[in-house]
């Protein structure tokens, strides 16, 4: 009878061993890796915290001079009025007369709007380009100052064309010319 008791406590035991602590065993595993995981991933974001303060710190520590110098040198829009204001500026500062015929490709917008990125490698990039056309007339040496300012100009633009029409010479007064530039900016997207 000794013995029979003793078999059925074992077997007893084996059975709650493998209904109720085997399970528990394994669901307590399981929560130990995802405590683990849970505690890596709040390590990284830790880290992550960390290294937006130090760069928002960087960021605060640029003065507001260099920051304005940084947004028209690479707007983050079109922003395709303030440059035609910008050149009309540079041409009369220079002696040009104020720019007329403007026109522009807004290519860059349309298509980055309305196909599907992976179709379109413009669309794909962190920047668009903006070509905008001008006209204006002055004499040669004026318009080379202007060429200069230009390039010295914060915003980022590229000269892609220049057309030279000669006008009627007059005696005795220097010949204006007229010109028709072809400018390519470029813009952050956002």
């Amino acid at each position: 009878m000794r013995y029979i008791f003793s078999v059925i406590l074992i077997i007893v035991s084996i059975g709650v061993l493998i209904t109720y602590v085997k399970p528990r065993y394994d669901n307590l595993k399981s929560l130990r890796s995802d405590i683990t995981a849970f505690n890596d991933n709040l390590d990284t974001a830790n880290k992550l915290k960390e290294s937006r303060e130090a760069l928002i710190a960087k960021y605060n520590a640029i003065p507001k001079e260099d920051l304005d110098n940084l947004k028209t040198l690479l707007p983050d829009n079109v922003d395709n009025i303030r440059l035609v204001i910008q050149i009309d500026s540079l041409a009369t500062k220079n002696g040009l007369s104020t720019v007329r015929n403007i026109s522009y490709q807004a290519s860059d917008l349309a298509s980055s709007q309305s196909q599907d990125p992976s179709q379109n490698p413009d669309a794909q990039k962190p920047y668009g380009s903006f070509v905008i056309s001008f006209e204006t007339t002055g004499q040669y040496q004026n318009f080379l100052s202007f060429l200069s300012d230009l390039e010295e100009n914060l915003r980022l633009v590229d000269v892609t064309g220049i057309e030279f029409t000669p006008n009627q010479l007059i005696p005795g007064i220097a010949a204006n010319i007229g010109y028709k530039v072809t400018l390519t900016t470029y813009w952050l997207k956002q």
